[in-house]
């Protein structure tokens, strides 16, 4: 009896993590990006969350990674909030009821020191990431 308990447990600790995007918030808008080369909706969905502009745009999103060259040709970083403007912190802190984090996503070789980025404000809510907003731009605007 007590084997079969043992094996019940890891059997649902081992569905339980199967079905996390991810444990960090750069880990979720790299599950965004291949969701939406996929065309996993359902994933999709559970990350754009209530984020309006990615309603509906799975498609778009896949146009543009695959644009990139795939998930594999991009970096995805969670910048640390001490390495951000305090600008931009106290602007998140106030618009943001829940934790953030910001995910910068850059090409992984770039010669241009100056390319444009993209930020992605990931909101934790109830324990899971979700977009909060997205944001064209330079490591200057938002890095000390």
């Amino acid at each position: 009896m007590k084997k079969l308990l043992y094996v019940l447990m890891i059997g649902l600790v081992l569905l339980t993590s199967a079905c996390s995007i991810g444990s960090s918030p750069d880990k979720v808008v790299e599950a965004l990006f291949k969701a939406a080369l996929k065309n996993d909706e359902e994933t999709y969905n559970e990350i754009a969350g209530s984020y309006g502009e990615l309603d509906g745009s799975i498609e778009m999103i896949g146009v543009m990674v695959r644009e990139m060259g795939g998930v594999e040709k991009l970096n995805f970083e969670t910048i640390k909030k001490k390495s951000m403007l305090k600008e931009v912190q106290e602007d998140l802190d106030d618009k943001y009821k829940n934790p953030w984090e910001v995910v910068m996503v850059s090409p992984k070789k770039s010669e241009d020191e100056d390319e444009e980025v993209t930020f992605w404000v990931m909101e934790k809510v109830d324990g899971d990431y979700m977009v909060g907003e997205i944001e064209p731009g330079y490591k200057e605007d938002v890095l000390k």
